[in-house]
């Protein structure tokens, strides 16, 4: 996405770093980027199509020649054909919303003219941190450094489980690794982990972005509609990384699913784990909307404040025009009034006010994120029952 000069109303969280002027040197300085749906199909051709050709090479695929043949094995199938798409697809889905957020901060007035100079700065360190070169390097070094010193990647349970894979085999109480294993511990891993590092160090980068917008005085409007004091988008934004815990919770669930099947556990064993780490995921996406929370509490205070104390005297005035005794007419006079209008507006008002929360994000929004992280977890249920079990039941139930 290209960025505007001067005012930096379209910021980007998805261009900058290492990887960036990568592709900037492959494609040129004027060449579009590459699209979304190539880098899938590139990833995929890379990272996935390489371990499907060694293992059939070496006869680890399918069949009986290894106790976990690769087609049989979840955790990669996961982590390279559904998790980094997601991860990919994430640029079209954070992006917009992002760009419209830092833009609706600058223009709407909720940032005064007086602190527009501190915002530009603030914007200009965030998109420094995000171009830095050196954070992708350590990305990079810290991927490797995981894959390599965490391999074979299911721990020791499962070499005593499997004593052959298609990632390794042991003889001599030494794990020696395939061609396709290889392939997987120097590039499909490591790869992995810096699509999806990545991407957790550019929400640190607007969580940062976030927090340094909260220590400016803005201008917050009780009576918004949003209920948020007109910061309510950034709630929408927020969420919008929804698409990227979606990604982690699919790993999540492949590796639960590969430490049932291996190890002999049930999903009821499992399900506490998933409990908590699902509610780990929405307190972290929405957490840094917190650093919103004492001026939207001070904002409400005040408005209750100001906007009781005139509906006081709007109830008094309404009250000794309208509450006359012995004036017949009154009511005709009332009915071609707009004054009743005018006081329901006003209740109205006042109930935007009141109904204000501390964070701007909604409960809807919150329990939608829960929801859809739910989602990868449910497969599991079908370790403990086949799809014919399933089906068989549903058929009791109806004849």
């Amino acid at each position: 996405m290209t960025e505007a000069s001067g005012l930096q109303k379209h910021f980007s969280l998805s261009t900058g770093g290492l990887l960036y002027l990568v592709q900037r040197w492959i494609r040129g300085p004027e060449s579009p980027d590459f699209s979304i749906p190539a880098q899938i199909l590139a990833a995929i051709a890379l990272l996935w199509l390489p371990l499907v050709l060694l293992s059939l090479f070496e006869g680890s695929f399918t069949g009986t020649k290894v106790a976990q043949p690769l087609f049989t094995d979840i955790v990669p199938h996961v982590r390279i054909l559904i998790a980094i798409p997601l991860l990919l697809l994430a640029d079209l889905i954070i992006d917009p919303s992002i760009s419209a957020a830092t833009h609706n901060l600058e223009s709407s007035g909720i940032i005064s003219d007086e602190e527009q100079p501190r915002f530009q700065e603030v914007l200009t360190e965030i998109r420094r941190a995000r171009d830095s070169v050196w954070s992708d390097i350590v990305i990079i070094v810290l991927a490797f450094g995981i894959t390599w010193t965490f391999k074979p990647g299911y721990g020791d349970s499962a070499l005593q489980a499997a004593a052959t894979s298609w990632m390794w085999s042991v003889q001599d109480g030494e794990v020696r690794y395939s061609a396709a294993g290889w392939w997987y511990l120097l590039i499909s891993g490591p790869m992995f982990q810096v699509i999806l590092f990545r991407w957790f160090w550019r929400f640190f980068i607007w969580a940062a972005f976030l927090f340094r917008v909260s220590r400016l005085s803005l201008v917050l409007q009780p009576t918004d509609p949003d209920l948020a004091g007109g910061l309510g988008y950034l709630g929408v934004a927020q969420q919008t990384f929804v698409v990227v815990f979606f990604a982690f919770a699919t790993v999540a669930s492949s590796t639960i699913a590969h430490d049932i099947l291996a190890e002999g556990g049930t999903f009821d064993d499992a399900r506490p784990e998933i409990i908590v780490l699902v509610l780990v995921l929405v307190v972290t996406i929405y957490a840094p909307l917190l650093f919103f929370c004492k001026q939207l509490i001070m904002a409400r205070r005040a408005g209750l404040r100001e906007y009781g104390s005139l509906g006081y005297r709007l109830s008094e005035a309404f009250h000794q025009k309208w509450i006359r005794e012995g004036d017949e007419g009154v009511g005709k006079e009332l009915l071609a009034s707009t004054d009743p209008s005018a006081t329901a507006d006003y209740t109205a008002t006042y109930d935007n006010v009141r109904a204000m929360r501390p964070i701007p994000a909604t409960l809807r929004g919150v329990l939608a994120v829960a929801g859809v992280l739910l989602i990868p977890f449910l497969p599991l249920a079908l370790t403990e029952f086949s799809i014919q079990d399933l089906l068989k039941r549903l058929t009791d139930a109806l004849v």
